[in-house]
């Protein structure tokens, strides 16, 4: 797979502005994807909307995350990418992508919540929440969540309901179609795959490995 190249921003619409390839059972990921590779010698362009990345935007490194908020393996992953976060400060940028598996049934409202509670500025917080505890991902679990971090519930509400960012979480679902992923979590570190919910250590090898190639061009 050749490196991808960043487009920003991503979002469109009244938002906050914001190598080694690993192969695992398949065990390991969840509900492998069924669609064919997609053809042609050029890579696709993946976009970055700053609401959806942490880290600072000239980072050495960038760590793009197909991700499924009610993906098991998703929800591992997400401490070590806390740790090598923690660990390479400043060096290394997260984008978040939505990858919703069609068999999650409660995987499309919560990441349609997400965006929601993006474009109040808290996309990271509400991320985080998804993650950490255990819902059901019913409308008035993901409405709840809103209000623990005292957002504006009516026009999250009006947001989840219209499925106003649907088009954004389509694009992303594009986006990783045209990159014949698998199934979730799939980490790009700097366009090199990396699949799975793979220990820290897989991690910190994958961003050394991107530091060191970077600062020899």
């Amino acid at each position: 797979m050749k490196s991808w190249r960043p487009a920003e921003p991503a979002y469109t619409g009244d938002v906050v502005s914001r190598h080694h390839y690993r192969p695992l059972l398949l065990a390991a990921l969840c509900a492998p994807l069924l669609w064919a590779a997609a053809g042609g010698a050029e890579s696709p362009t993946l976009s970055i909307d700053p609401a959806l990345a942490r880290g600072p935007a000239d980072a050495l490194v960038t760590i793009v995350e197909f991700s499924d908020y009610q993906c098991p393996s998703c929800k591992r992953a997400q401490q070590a990418l806390g740790q090598v976060m923690r660990e390479f400060e400043g060096k290394v940028r997260l984008v978040h992508k939505d990858f919703p598996v069609p068999t999650h049934k409660g995987a499309l409202p919560a990441a349609l919540a997400a965006r929601c509670a993006a474009a109040q500025g808290v996309f990271w917080e509400y991320h985080d929440l998804l993650y950490l505890a255990v819902p059901d991902f019913s409308r008035d679990d993901l409405v709840r969540y809103a209000g623990r971090l005292s957002l504006d519930r009516e026009t999250f509400a009006t947001c989840l309901d219209t499925h106003q960012f649907r088009k954004q979480i389509d694009a992303d679902v594009r986006e990783g179609r045209a990159l014949n992923l698998r199934g979730t979590p799939t980490f790009l570190v700097n366009g090199k795959p990396l699949v799975g919910a793979q220990p820290i250590e897989a991690f910190r090898e994958a961003i050394r490995d991107a530091l060191r190639e970077a600062g020899a061009r």
